[in-house]
């Protein structure tokens, strides 16, 4: 039991629940107002205004540990966007992934460690519109913490079972 209790506090410790440190940075825009709200943490934002007509945005993310983030694009109204274009590019290789919407957007991306990656939302045709991107960490889940404890209880059920036969 000693060496069960040791291995399980061995692996508590062994495994961080934090979420990675993200960095938001302007890229530049066209037609369209840009700002930072809140640059480095587990959540990231910008906003930003146009006056309508074809636009883009583009924003530069960095991250200190490899970790999957919830990208989200909004916009107020959001009936103002006839269409547009998420570009999420890794500005090391080039690699893009592109996602079409015609409203909000809301997309899951992994995000490597000391690599930029460029946050562009472009070719936008919309009327007069304030946007918002926000980029959140997802953090390890709790649950993690739980499945030893679950296991070490199968694993007392089976010893219970092995000596009752």
């Amino acid at each position: 039991m000693k060496k069960v209790m040791f291995l399980l506090v061995a692996m508590l410790l062994s495994f961080s629940v934090s979420a990675a440190t993200l960095t938001l940075g302007l890229n530049g825009s066209n037609n369209a107002d840009q700002e930072i709200d809140f640059a480095t943490g587990t959540l990231v934002g910008g906003s930003g205004k146009t006056d309508g007509g074809t636009w883009y945005s583009d924003f530069t993310l960095t991250t200190d540990e490899d970790t999957q983030a919830v990208v989200e694009f909004s916009f107020n109204p959001e009936s103002a966007v006839s269409t547009a274009l998420l570009s999420i590019t890794n500005r090391v290789t080039g690699i893009a992934t592109e996602w079409l919407g015609a409203g909000d957007l809301i997309v899951s991306y992994f995000f490597e460690t000391g690599v930029a990656y460029g946050i562009d939302f472009y070719s936008v045709t919309s009327t007069q519109l304030k946007y918002d991107v926000s980029v959140s960490a997802v953090p390890v889940p709790a649950a993690l913490f739980l499945f030893a404890p679950a296991l070490l209880g199968f694993f007392g059920l089976r010893r219970k079972a092995a000596v009752a036969a």
